[in-house]
């Protein structure tokens, strides 16, 4: 019995060393060939990769040729100049090319193109004038194909292909074309991927190796393709994937050997413990009375095992089934538990000797836990069982992972955010899925090469991660990236420090999100803010804000402006504006532009957007970087020269002036002069503060354009021009005053039949036309020479005529009785009027609801407003006159325009300008153009009104002229309306 024991003791772990050593090796040997399988199948397919890469290379340069050689021009007069500009155009767009050739009917090189980008060429402009031969390319003359050769260069050291054809085989007289390729370089920058440790490889061309990398073992993982042509020639590629430094099968065999030895003598040592188990069953059974895990001992009973021994832990874990359990065998046992498919594994235990392990749920209620731990050995030619109550790790071990499951779910689900964990270095060793989805790479690769994608970091970065090392929670950052496709993204990082017992930092943790659009659209929106979205410089609110601070800035008040000057995103725009304790501030400019109103009338919003986007360039080129120049109103900009002296200003100002009166502006068959109005004064903020700076440089801006227009003027805080400023103020309040409580008074002078009663003075009608007068705070009445302009300048004359017409009707609609006694009532239209569709709207309606016979009124125009507005005027006047108005045109020959327009304005009359008037009995060239306005006018049907007739004299030559109406003080002076009306109605009356 001993002997056979010892037998065992011996016998066995051989066999199992035997049996593990065979199946460890033929692993071995598996895995190499499957090595060598991979190997072969990873070269093949990279290979075929590069194969077809070069060829759709050769395909694209070879058509590329072909394509050249086919819109060779028939007739060209300079054939070089010709082919070296589609040569350099062609080498442009396509690279690889080291060289293109032409060579003339005779074989003759008559140029030589070679690319600008420095490509390596075999052929060069030292061949200009040699023959073809010289190339060493032999081109039959009527081959359809290129023919190639390959040519090693000594001065390059690199091989080249040369390809060349007749251009036209048809036509020999074009002469050839030859294109050179420097292979080597070419066959670098294509194949450069592929240099490393990774591939060895060798292109081949008729047994030269043009590239190649490493040295191919013959391991027979060596992969040489089919022969393929490239730019002409065939080449052949042999690729190998390199050996790895260690085989994967040999450490297997090697390893499996060492294992099958530890294991086998392990299997021994357990056998001579079996043979030693009698010895220590009773320090054994102690053991396992003591034990925690229930330990159930059976031994063979046939094809099932019966109960020899379970100690006191077992019989208090099944409890409650412990009855019952006792008396079945092994396998009934199993059945009872719901678990009679361990029996197998049990079996196996007992035949293999190899211990088995399993959770096993426990489904019978009679017994306490939900899960056990089940060991089943063999112990000698019995089975050892044991079993621990697992449930609660178990369930703790179960919901852990439910919720990391969930956890990583949620993160990895998230769109444009993903989770990370820093080192105490701020070092990446953890980002979720998320990041792939913004910026396109894999977390591990972002891990890696994170410091290389990063383009900005946030300048607080020191205080940051100061604030992180002290536990504190820093705010949130922006860091900006390159992604998988070269764009810039900006992520925002909020950090959260994770510290131990000792409170020392050991992580970060955090969440980052996407915040490129939410960025882009941030700087949109202040940029919009900021800036003239049509000339593209500040506006009105950037401008004031510059202002402002340039005066906070300079104030003698602010205590330190270098540290305590509030920036913000208008403030950063020009930053070299706001400086602490300059001595000279600078020098505000307010210009409005001359005449820009004709444009906008004449030809539209287009062209003076246009114009304004012109104006503003010429202004840019006027000022440095530390100016400011920004469009505050329609034609207004305003410009701040920083810290210079007004004289120096006045200099760049007349520069600005004549640049801007030379300027011509011209749109489609339209050309226009401009001008410029500037207002000047000096910064000082113990003096003005920003409302009242820009207030005084408006000032002084109207001072220039009444001075003439095109120049500029200073303002001084008392010069003798403030109180016309402030007289103009006032006007213009009273103005605004006016219109809110009707504070304007409605005169009216008789436009008085020169030749006896016409058509339209029937019975002694009267025709006379509405005049306004502004009354003054002080009750005088201001002239309408001032607050017209006045008006005119600030947008107000739509609103005064419409005023004007509205009263009107009113007091004719009063009086109806002087209405039935007069022939016409004229009323005076302004440009703006004319150009503005909603006026036109209202007048309309205010009309068509009078009681007053249309027929009777009579609107005035003047002809340069007419005329810069023609096609407004004409809609104008047709449009009122379709309801039964007439219109007469007035001031004709003051803008000395053309006739022709006259043919084109539908009107009724034609007032003759008062400057040809005045002086008719002693000038004889207004004598003739009165005489000439007068005939034109009635050979067109129109009806003529002479104005400033003043005297009896010139009312008599009028007469002698035919003029039909005259009107100046010698017929009838001025008087309120409201006179007229109750004279003639208590005339009617009587």
């Amino acid at each position: 019995m001993r002997s056979r024991s010892t037998h065992r003791i011996y016998g066995l772990p051989l066999v199992l060393f035997v049996f593990l050593s065979l199946l460890f090796i033929s692993a071995g040997v598996y895995l190499d060939k499957e090595d060598k399988r991979v190997r072969v199948s990873k070269a093949q397919s990279v290979a075929e990769q590069v194969k077809i890469s070069l060829e759709v290379f050769s395909t694209e340069r070879i058509q590329a040729v072909h394509n050249l050689m086919r819109n060779w021009p028939t007739f060209a007069p300079n054939q070089v100049d010709w082919f070296n500009a589609q040569a350099m155009s062609l080498m442009g767009m396509q690279r690889g090319y080291s060289s293109l050739t032409f060579a003339d009917q005779n074989g003759v090189i008559q140029w030589v193109a070679t690319p600008s980008h420095g490509m390596k060429t075999r052929l060069s402009n030292e061949l200009i004038g040699q023959p073809l031969a010289s190339v060493g390319l032999t081109i039959p003359a009527l081959a359809e194909s290129l023919a190639s050769t390959l040519v090693h260069s000594s001065a390059t050291g690199h091989y080249h292909i040369v390809v060349g054809r007749s251009i036209s085989p048809q036509e020999l007289n074009h002469g050839y074309l030859l294109a050179g390729f420097d292979a080597q370089t070419i066959l670098g920058v294509m194949l450069g991927e592929l240099e490393g440790p990774q591939f060895n490889f060798a292109l081949r061309d008729s047994g030269h190796t043009l590239f190649s990398n490493g040295e191919l073992v013959n391991d027979g993982t060596v992969i040489t393709t089919e022969p393929f042509s490239f730019i002409g020639r065939q080449f052949s590629l042999s690729m190998q994937t390199e050996v790895g430094r260690y085989s994967a099968g040999v450490l297997v065999a090697v390893i499996g050997l060492f294992m099958s030895a530890l294991a086998s003598w392990i299997f021994h040592k357990q056998m001579k413990g079996a043979v030693r188990l009698s010895i220590s069953q009773k320090r054994y059974l102690t053991a396992s009375e003591a034990s925690l895990d229930a330990l159930v001992i059976y031994r063979p009973a046939g094809n099932d095992y019966e109960l020899v021994e379970a100690n006191r832990y077992s019989r208090l874990l099944f409890r409650g089934a412990c009855a019952e359990l006792s008396t079945k065998t092994l396998k009934a046992q199993l059945t009872l538990l719901g678990k009679a498919d361990l029996f197998d594994s049990v079996v196996a235990v007992a035949t293999n000797n190899t211990p088995f392990e399993e959770y096993v749920a426990i489904k019978e209620s009679k017994i306490a836990p939900e899960w056990l731990k089940v060991q089943v050995v063999k112990a000698g030619d019995n089975i050892a069982l044991t079993a621990r109550d697992v449930t609660e790790r178990f369930k703790a071990q179960r919901a852990l992972k439910n919720s990391e499951e969930r956890y990583r779910r949620l993160v990895d689900g998230m769109h444009r955010h993903f989770v990370y964990t820093k080192t105490a270095e701020h070092k990446f060793i953890y980002v979720s899925a998320g990041i792939e989805t913004i910026l396109g790479f894999t977390p591990d690769y972002f891990i890696e090469k994170e410091s290389r994608l990063v383009r900005k970091i946030p300048d607080e970065t020191f205080n940051i991660r100061m604030k992180s090392g002290q536990g504190v929670k820093p705010d949130p950052y922006l860091v900006h990236y390159t992604s998988c496709e070269g764009k810039e993204l900006v992520l925002e990082f909020s950090d959260t420090p994770i510290l131990n017992e000792s409170g020392a930092l050991i992580a970060v943790e955090g969440i980052a999100k996407d915040v490129t659009k939410e960025q882009a659209l941030q700087e949109e929106v202040a940029y919009q803010a900021n800036h003239d979205q049509l000339t593209g410089l500040l506006n009105r609110y950037a401008f004031d804000k510059q202002l402002r601070d340039i005066l906070e800035a300079n104030s003698a008040d602010t205590p330190d402006k270098n540290t305590d000057v509030k920036r913000d995103n208008v403030t950063t725009i020009y930053p070299s504006l706001i400086s602490a304790n300059t001595t000279n501030p600078g020098v505000m400019c307010f210009i409005d532009m001359d005449r820009f109103k004709l444009v906008n009338d004449s030809c539209g919003h287009p062209a003076g957007d246009k114009l304004l986007q012109e104006v503003s360039t010429i202004f840019r080129q006027h000022i440095s970087d530390k100016d400011l120049l920004a469009r505050i109103g329609g034609d207004e900009f305003c410009i701040i020269y920083h810290e210079q002296p007004l004289d120096k200003v006045k200099i760049k100002l007349d520069k600005l002036l004549k640049a801007i009166s030379t300027y011509r502006f011209m749109y489609e068959d339209k050309l226009f002069f401009v001008g410029a109005s500037i207002g000047v004064i000096e910064i000082n903020p113990q003096e003005h503060n920003a409302a009242e700076l820009i207030k005084a440089a408006d000032n002084a801006c109207y001072k220039a354009k009444h001075l003439g227009r095109n120049r500029y003027f200073v303002y001084h805080a008392h010069d003798a021009q403030l109180n016309m400023d402030n007289s103009e103020n006032d006007v213009l309040h009273t103005l605004h005053k006016a219109l809110q409580f009707d504070g304007f008074e409605l005169y009216s002078q008789a436009i008085m039949p020169l030749n006896g009663i016409t058509e339209d003075d029937t019975n002694g009608l009267e025709h006379y036309e509405i005049l306004i007068r502004l009354t003054g705070s002080d009750g005088t009445l201001i002239s309408p020479g001032l607050f017209i302009p006045l008006a005119e300048r600030h947008g107000l004359m739509n609103k005064v005529d419409y005023w004007v017409v509205d009263n009107t009707l009113k007091t004719l609609e009063a009086n109806p009785l002087h209405v039935d006694n007069v022939a016409k009532v004229a009323i005076n239209l302004s440009g703006i009027t004319l150009g503005d569709e909603i006026t036109l709207l209202k007048i309309t309606q205010r009309l068509q609801g009078t009681t007053v016979p249309l027929e009777k009124i009579c609107f005035e125009i003047t002809e340069t407003t007419a005329v810069t507005n023609l096609s407004a005027a004409k809609h104008f006047i047709s449009t009122l006159r379709e309801i039964g108005c007439s219109f007469a045109l007035d001031d004709f020959g003051a803008g000395m325009s053309s006739f022709t327009y006259l043919k084109n304005l539908d009107v009724d009359y034609v007032k003759i300008d008062g400057s040809f008037v005045r002086n008719i009995v002693h000038d004889p060239i207004d004598h003739a153009t009165v005489t000439a306005i007068n005939n034109i006018a009635h050979s067109m049907g129109k009806q003529t009104v002479a104005e400033f007739v003043v005297d009896t004299a010139t009312a008599n030559v009028l007469k002698a002229l035919q003029v039909d109406y005259g009107q100046g003080f010698a017929l009838d002076k001025p008087k309120p309306l409201a006179h007229r009306v109750q004279w003639l109605t208590k005339l009617v009356s009587v």
